[in-house]
């Protein structure tokens, strides 16, 4: 008899599973239900059932957690979902992927639901009626001891290259070492794609993509799938049966088409691969996985869904590309503010001049765009600022130049139609503006501004939330953090430096000021926009555990 457990939160629907299907005739047993991923998890932990059927949102821990955590440990179990109409077109694609079939609760017929079943039940005899003499490899283990082989020998030297061909063999590797070629494929938007499937951990994206990927990899009977990180995987790659290089090029693009081709198809998502040159002997993988590594980073310029070759980095015209698409934006751009606008030329210009372009070194040049208005412009409101932090992180967070362009342009919109907007101030809060952003670094207490504008503090209290939608305090503390950001993003002083040069004599108060109104420390601030590449090495940190 096969072993089933149903997991469904909604108490009549997994009521009605129960009830209304015959599962003895159909070979089948019922053997527990929960209402929740965590509770069915424990269950199979102990009791192994042959086949689980799972709703896709559930409490505690959902379907998609519980598909994957099953997958990490075995194969071999069938899933079949539970969906409701709404959710049908996702997990229809995602099921293909080590779950077997779906059930479309209120929609289908028992006669459906069952048919559905028996094709499982056959699933399952098939697979029982093999030898146990056999020899096989559980397709997860053996793809997991291919992934820890490849990158011990490519990233930590355990293995010398004579060890690594050994290894190779005894675990059946699609792999030899002539004429091989790399490539790093990399999912476009993987955010988006995590955030689609609801899978926060990766785990379901990741064995889906490793499963399918090895299978069809299987079918030309060439190449290895492995798991990097996040949004990467290495395929491997060996064409000692073909001499002409051109022919080589030929075929791997044939493979990666389908593999372009087949996510596409069942996750709705791009990839873009970077393919390295092509070499002889398992010692060059090491350079290869470099080369693939450094043609990828052309995704920035050349955009998504591409094919990279490594000898693309040794030409300048694809970054010459970058200089003419930000020129491009900054002439189509409508000026606001003459500075603004040649701080942003001279900005471009400055990329022709140097040696070696980058992603980070560009980003950070449009970083510092974005937060130029909040340290430079008279724009007298605090969300400004935080426009401007969410922006960057935009910008921070995107993976390529066009994203980037389209993100800075909408925010200069943003910025500039504010800009327009901005309230007429009264002469005496213009001159304790002027006042404020002269002496900033100094100690400025209500009572001295009132006495620089002639006039009563309460009354200029008054003022300032009439006109600015602020306290005095909250003001000068959000021009104050303006200064900071500058300094933090255009230098490289010590968070206690900066708090001097800021106006706050007492460090941890400065770094609690700046978390309350960015959201993070300055050290963080300064990491997350990694100015220059380099992190801060001493005089932060102290108040990390500051509340």
């Amino acid at each position: 008899m096969i072993k089933v457990i149903i997991v469904e939160d909604e108490m009549l629907v997994r009521i009605g599973l129960k009830n209304s299907i015959e599962w003895a005739k159909i070979g089948m047993e019922v053997v527990a239900d929960f209402s929740n991923g965590q509770a069915a998890w424990e269950f199979y932990q102990q009791a192994k059932p042959d086949l689980i059927l799972t709703d896709v949102r559930m409490p505690n821990m959902d379907g998609m957690e519980l598909i994957s955590r099953v997958r990490e440990n075995d194969a071999q179990t069938k899933i079949i979902i539970l969906t409701a109409y709404e959710e049908f077109d996702w997990v229809h694609k995602a099921m293909r992927f080590g779950v077997t079939d779906y059930i479309l609760k209120f929609k289908m017929s028992i006669d459906e639901m069952v048919a559905v079943l028996q094709k499982v039940r056959a699933e399952l005899q098939t697979k029982s009626v093999r030898s146990s003499a056999e020899p096989r490899h559980d397709l997860l283990n053996v793809i997991h001891l291919k992934e820890n082989a490849l990158k011990d020998y490519m990233s930590y030297g355990r293995y010398s290259d004579a060890e690594f061909a050994v290894i190779t063999k005894n675990l059946g590797f699609r792999l030899q070492p002539e004429r091989l070629i790399l490539c790093v494929m990399a999912i476009d938007n993987f955010k988006q794609m995590e955030s689609k499937f609801k899978d926060s951990h990766g785990n379901l994206i990741r064995f889906s993509i490793l499963n399918m990927v090895s299978e069809l990899l299987a079918g030309y009977n060439r190449g290895e799938v492995i798991y990097e990180r996040d949004e990467n995987y290495i395929l491997a790659f060996s064409f000692q049966d073909i001499v002409s290089e051109s022919s080589i090029y030929q075929q791997l693009q044939d493979i990666l088409s389908h593999i372009a081709s087949v996510i596409k198809s069942y996750l709705n998502a791009s990839v873009t691969f970077g393919i390295s040159s092509i070499d002889n002997g398992y010692a060059a993988i090491k350079h290869l996985y470099v080369e693939c590594l450094r043609a990828l980073e052309l995704r920035f310029v050349l955009g998504h869904e591409k094919y990279i070759r490594s000898d693309l980095t040794k030409t300048e015209r694809v970054w010459k590309n970058a200089e003419v698409k930000l020129d491009k934006m900054y002439r189509e751009l409508e000026p606001f503010n003459e500075k603004y606008f040649k701080e942003i030329e001279a900005g471009i210009q400055s990329l022709g001049k140097l040696e070696n372009l980058s992603k980070q070194g560009i980003q950070v040049m449009m970083i510092r765009w974005i937060h130029w208005p909040t340290v430079n412009l008279n724009i007298y409101a605090n969300d400004i600022s935080s426009l401007a932090l969410d922006y960057a992180g935009r910008i921070h967070q995107s993976a390529t130049l066009d994203e980037n362009i389209a993100i800075f342009t909408h925010y200069l919109l943003e910025v500039q139609n504010y800009h327009k907007k901005k309230r007429a101030i009264s002469k005496e809060i213009a001159e304790a503006i002027k006042y404020i952003q002269t002496h900033y670094d100094q100690d400025i207490s209500l009572q001295q501004l009132a006495d620089q504008v002639k006039m009563n503090p309460s009354y200029l209290s008054k003022l300032f939330k009439k006109h600015l939608q602020t306290s005095f305090i909250e003001y000068l503390n959000h021009y104050r953090i303006d200064m900071a950001k500058n300094l933090l993003m255009n230098t490289h002083l010590k968070s206690y430096e900066i708090a001097e040069k800021t106006g706050y004599m007492d460090d941890s108060y400065f770094s609690r000021i700046f978390k309350k109104v960015t959201g993070m420390r300055p050290n963080e601030f300064r990491k997350h926009w990694f100015v220059d590449g380099r992190e801060e090495r001493e005089g932060e940190g102290d108040d990390e555990n500051l509340p």
